[in-house]
């Protein structure tokens, strides 16, 4: 069971120091330290302090980017995108010294929790989308225009290529958690259509 801690305790807490605790939760795992399970880990840990201001539901990948480089200025982790990211012995002192204080608030996360609640806002906010009722009605003519498609990822004009695609990630994974076949369908769709917008971010992963 995911842990889940007290938001008013993590909130007092600066972004890069839980920033530093995901790195470390992740490399405690095994897993790889690649940005964009920092990303995810950032979001599910503490969705209050890194996700959108307007937009609740979604992780603001930028955001932890920057803080992935303060992180990596203060001497706590090494590497980058690429290669992914290692944490250093400071970095583990300093996360030690984190989950002390975030221990304070520590609770279990139920079946009915924030979670879940994230994924209903966005299954509903996908439905109700006007380019969804177009391909509901007629999916051998669907089109949508760039503006459309960075709207219903949240994103503006000057969103980069890689976040555009970790929020179509997003989304194709909590379709396919609520086995919305129907959405899953049309977000493919919608990246196969605007698959242009994302070639910087594949050409990048392959060099």
């Amino acid at each position: 069971m995911k842990k889940e801690f007290d938001e008013n305790i993590y909130t007092s807490i600066s972004l890069a120091k839980l920033t530093l605790f995901a790195i470390n939760e992740i490399a405690n795992s095994g897993g790889e330290c690649a940005y964009e399970r920092v990303v995810k880990e950032c979001f599910t840990l503490f969705p209050k302090r890194f996700s959108f201001r307007r937009y609740s539901e979604w992780p603001d990948g930028s955001r932890i980017k920057i803080e992935i480089l303060r992180c990596r200025d203060k001497g706590w982790v090494t590497g980058n995108e690429k290669n992914g990211f290692q944490i250093t012995s400071l970095g583990r002192r300093v996360a030690q010294e984190v989950l002390e204080e975030l221990q304070e608030g520590m609770v279990k996360k139920s079946g009915t929790g924030q979670t879940r609640d994230r994924g209903d806002n966005i299954i509903k906010y996908l439905r109700e989308s006007e380019p969804f009722k177009r391909f509901r009605q007629n999916k051998e003519n669907f089109t949508l225009s760039e503006g459309e498609f960075r709207r219903l990822l949240v994103a503006t004009f000057e969103t980069p290529p890689r976040v555009l695609k970790q929020n179509l990630n997003y989304c194709l994974d909590i379709c396919k958690q609520y086995r919305e076949n129907e959405l899953f369908e049309f977000l493919k769709e919608c990246g196969r259509q605007k698959e242009s917008l994302l070639k910087s971010y594949i050409k990048s992963k392959k060099t």
